[in-house]
């Protein structure tokens, strides 16, 4: 091939390139701020019915005989429960469980109380 054909290639591809460049780099601006950006609020029902079902599992689990690593598994689904439950009560103003991963049963009830006088349910209810 000629110069002239090589010198036709790179005239043609400098533009390309450019808004290729410029494309990479807004593409990642926009990925930047993406990740920048608070995910939306869980809804409250959502967090009712994964509080439901979390104190269930863990009610089931504590009250299940031989299973295999019993003690781990009611320690994972106290400390997800305790998560859920503390995001329940930032979300409602409630004042969370204090104590950490370690949470007193008091403390548990406690925010419990304050999420149900907010309208928010954990426990089923009792017929009287």
């Amino acid at each position: 091939m000629s110069w002239v054909i090589y010198l036709v290639i790179v005239f043609a591809g400098m533009p390309v390139a450019a808004y290729a460049l410029l494309g990479a780099w807004h593409g990642a601006q926009r990925l930047a701020e993406s990740r920048r950006r608070p995910p939306p609020p869980e809804p409250v029902e959502q967090l009712e019915a994964d509080l439901r079902r979390l104190r269930a599992e863990l009610e089931d689990t504590e009250n299940k005989q031989g299973l295999t690593a019993k003690g781990h598994r009611i320690r994972a689904l106290r400390a997800a429960y305790l998560d859920t439950l503390r995001a329940a009560c930032a979300r409602l103003d409630v004042p969370p469980p204090l104590g950490g991963e370690g949470a007193s049963l008091a403390e548990v009830y406690r925010a419990e109380e304050g999420l149900r006088q907010r309208g928010l349910h954990v426990r089923d209810q009792v017929a009287s």
